[in-house]
């Protein structure tokens, strides 16, 4: 009889661990972030990205010679960067680290997804943007330093991760289209933003157009950071999402089924650049140190071939009170 169903999130290692028994040849990924990689969840009809990189059906639909993708995630709707470093849910990559160990199996992710900044300075605008009568401005130091905050964490994350030869991917954002108008959800009566709309629009009383250039500039300069953080690969979705058509918009920052479709597939062409089309197994032993450098137990001792090779081895250096407003970010 099947042993009991394990809690969130060492059901999904289980889950995890069992595939990359049977498909030995997928490439193997740890995700964290926010709803760039979780959404829609269950918010509103669609599959996230982490779903569609894990449907086998999906990704031969885009390329039938592709090996296919295991990524295990522990994202959130919501998540704030400042969160992600110490997020308890950082257990699941120790555990799947030290079961591999325990094993006496070579074992390292292939790469690591990483979606996070929006939630820290998109839902706070009115703190860096004033202004009124048709017009408004920025305010640079308060900007910076939301974005100096996200950098930082940024680097203790990273400090969890210790990737080793892994590349840590991250997205940044793509355009924020400005809205009065609250995304749909499954449960009546709650919406989904909006959450630069009724500051720009109506307090500072921008028309459309002029509120779509600030987004886009405090966008570009986030974008700007993350792609300047030393130890993530970033990649570019600006151009994917500026030419989605209205209808793949669901709200001002996240997009109906076709449109994460296309972020899943932009995100497909980064991994597949980065971490290649064949799992890193010439550089998986490095994984077995990867949990005590992040702060983990002490794990079983690989074999004398496997010491070997790893001395060897030189890794690089490397809901709001609104019940109107949700806040899925």
């Amino acid at each position: 009889m099947p042993g009991p169903v394990r809690e969130y999130p060492l059901d999904r290692c289980d889950r995890f661990l069992a595939r990359c028994k049977s498909r030995s040849k997928a490439i193997k990924v740890f995700a964290t972030g926010d709803s760039w990689l979780a959404a829609p969840g269950g918010w509103w009809r669609g599959k996230s990205v982490v779903q569609l990189l894990n449907d086998d059906d999906w990704v031969a639909s885009v390329d039938p010679a592709h090996p296919g993708f295991n990524v295990l995630s522990i994202a959130k709707v919501g998540f704030e960067m400042k969160q992600m470093p110490t997020d308890h849910d950082l257990i699941a990559l120790d555990y799947v680290r030290s079961e591999f160990a325990r094993q006496d199996k070579p074992f390292a992710f292939d790469a690591f997804m990483v979606s996070g900044g929006g939630n820290d300075f998109i839902p706070k605008i009115q703190t860096y943007v004033s202004g009124g009568n048709g017009a408004a401005q920025i305010d640079d130091a308060a900007l910076d330093a939301i974005f100096d905050l996200v950098a930082a964490r940024w680097s203790q994350l990273l400090a969890r991760l210790v990737p080793g030869d892994a590349p840590v991917l991250t997205n940044g954002y793509g355009p924020i289209v400005p809205t009065l108008v609250p995304g749909s959800t499954w449960l009546p009566l709650l919406g989904i933003g909006p959450w630069v709309g009724p500051w720009l629009l109506q307090h500072c009383g921008l028309d459309l157009a002029a509120a779509r250039a600030l987004v886009a500039t405090v966008n570009d300069r986030f974008n700007a950071r993350v792609a300047a953080i030393p130890g993530a690969s970033y990649f570019d979705l600006r151009p994917t999402v500026a030419a989605m058509p209205a209808s793949y918009w669901h709200d001002e920052i996240h997009f109906t089924a076709p449109g994460w479709k296309l972020v899943a597939q932009r995100w497909m062409e980064a991994l597949d650049a980065h971490a290649g089309r064949t799992p890193l197994i010439g550089a998986a032993l490095r994984g077995l140190r990867m949990s005590a450098l992040a702060g983990a137990a002490p794990m079983a001792a690989p074999s004398a071939p496997a010491r070997k090779r790893k001395a060897a081895a030189k890794p690089r250096t490397t809901k709001s009170a609104s019940a109107r407003r949700q806040r899925p970010g």
